[in-house]
């Protein structure tokens, strides 16, 4: 098993706390030096070749959508390769996004706790109870954090209890969430908590740099909040968001262990409903919880 990143070398220096995660589960680490510059799009094909997984990192001046064409590339023998994605802003941002997603891969154990995050609009609290629902039915430990339950502060408390995953729908912008009277990455600054595995934004734009430097799905794993996000990078239907919700669930009833292995399970090879849609951070990321994570995320206090 291969991961391929692609980075400059001092970025990839940066990432031997992950370097060293791959390899004690098993993966050997191949490493394309640049410097600094990304792939043209049409040779990505060939450069994951044989990987499992794919992780480019370079110029923090390319945006999501120039870099990768989904969130899986296509290889030529009909497999897909989970592709992340992140900006090299600075070699200390690189290093807290490796020490991050290095400890979610240290986690032991097989729960899979989620939070259900919904922006305050009825057909957004109806499809959080639907997922709320779906995982419940697999007896998987579901927190319903909706913001008619949640006031911000505590939300962003929530998340740094050290779930498997959160899936926020509603309506989203490149700087952040609608919800929650408006959700930005410097909510989430202060450090503390134990890391999210991924945070699921299925919504519009919230990997989208227009007109912001960095975008809100970008922004999260550079501050050690999550060991990676999906993100859209354009306007996105809710009918395909309602999809992705339920494709969510089932590829974790199936047993995904990881947020590639999610990505394989939940949808086909290029299916229309995800390509607009981009992994920021690590394509292996564990889908599972830290030890005590379920009882921090019990502690959050909902309002009546």
């Amino acid at each position: 098993m291969i991961v391929t990143v692609v980075a400059p070398k001092e970025a990839m220096d940066a990432m031997a706390p992950l370097v060293t995660a791959y390899r004690d589960k098993g993966y050997a680490v191949r490493h394309l030096a640049t410097d600094g510059s990304v792939p043209d799009q049409k040779n990505l094909r060939e450069i994951a070749g044989d990987s499992q997984a794919l992780l480019v990192i370079g110029s923090s001046r390319r945006a999501p959508k120039t870099v990768l064409p989904g969130p899986v590339i296509a290889t030529d023998d009909g497999r897909g390769v989970p592709a992340g994605w992140l900006p090299l802003v600075s070699i200390k941002h690189v290093a807290r996004f490796a020490e991050t997603a290095a400890r979610v891969h240290r986690r032991q154990g097989d729960a899979q706790p989620v939070a259900v995050l919904s922006q305050w609009q009825s057909q957004y609290l109806r499809l959080a109870e639907r997922v709320e629902t779906l995982l419940t039915q697999q007896q998987q430990p579901v927190f319903r954090w909706s913001s008619d339950l949640l006031l911000r502060e505590d939300m962003v408390q929530g998340l740094r209890s050290g779930l498997a995953a959160a899936i926020y729908v509603g309506h989203g912008r490149p700087v952040g969430w609608v919800g929650y009277r408006g959700t930005r990455a410097h909510h989430f600054e202060e450090d503390g908590g134990e890391p999210l595995g991924v945070l699921f934004s299925l919504c519009c734009r919230t990997a989208s740099r227009r007109r912001t430097g960095l975008s809100f799905a970008e922004a999260l794993p550079l501050l050690g909040v999550a060991g990676a996000t999906i993100g859209s990078v354009t306007d996105t239907l809710h009918k395909n968001n309602a999809r992705w919700a339920v494709g969510i669930c089932a590829a974790m009833a199936s047993g995904a262990s990881t947020l590639g292995e999610l990505m394989l399970k939940a949808f086909p090879v290029g299916a229309q409903a995800v390509q607009d849609y981009r992994i920021l951070g690590d394509p292996l990321i564990p889908l599972r919880g830290a030890a005590d994570s379920i009882a921090a995320a019990n502690a959050i206090q909902l309002h009546p």
